[in-house]
């Protein structure tokens, strides 16, 4: 519930952002002076709704061992990102219209998304959780596999694979970790307390 506020908060505020921008270009009730305070304001409320977002994602148990994750695809979607937007910003900067001003939003956008990693690091909100029956990954989105559903788990090339009872397969980077001892210690002993030893397939 409160991951779903924080989503439908940060889009308010990047909507209301839109709304506040498309006054000012096709009307005269926002002046130039104006304009620059509401976009530091607004944009101000953007990043903190954002980092608020990341934040109420990744929530959960504080109990919870948790494992560090920082894998490459969730690092290559926030920079495809980033470049798309900050691209886009040095467009309409340089149409030498009005329009100009919407390079703002790009450049806001591209620029908190760095933010939004960063926080995520330091914070240790990508990370990859075993609370008593759930797998829980925390990166771009929170993926959550329950035990009971799992058909199949093997392990082979520094990747870890879990196959449900539909065939659909979630695979974890564990070649990647910067404590692989401690996946393992904790992924054996997840398979052990929900009674899945005879999932596992052993090369």
């Amino acid at each position: 519930m409160k991951s779903t506020l924080s989503i439908i908060l940060k889009n308010i505020v990047l909507f209301f952002l839109l709304g506040v921008s498309l006054i000012f270009i096709f009307s005269n009730n926002i002046g130039y002076v104006e304009i620059r305070y509401l976009y530091g304001g607004i944009g101000f409320l953007y990043i903190i709704a954002s980092l608020y977002e990341a934040y109420a994602i990744s929530t959960i148990n504080k109990s919870t061992n948790k494992i560090p994750y920082f894998t490459y695809g969730f690092i290559a979607k926030r920079l495809i990102k980033v470049i798309v937007f900050c691209f886009s910003g040095v467009l309409l900067y340089f149409s030498g219209s009005i329009i100009k001003y919407f390079s703002f939003i790009c450049f806001l956008v591209a620029g908190t998304e760095i933010l939004v990693v960063i926080f995520r690091y330091v914070k240790g909100l990508s990370y990859i959780a075993f609370d008593k029956e759930l797998l829980i990954v925390s990166t771009n989105k929170l993926d959550i596999l329950h035990a009971g559903s799992i058909q199949k788990i093997e392990s082979r090339h520094g990747l870890t694979y879990f196959i449900d009872k539909n065939n659909k397969t979630f695979t974890l980077r564990s070649d990647i970790l910067n404590d692989i001892p401690l996946f393992q210690k904790h992924l054996n002993e997840w398979i052990e307390n929900n009674n899945l030893k005879d999932k596992v397939v052993i090369d």
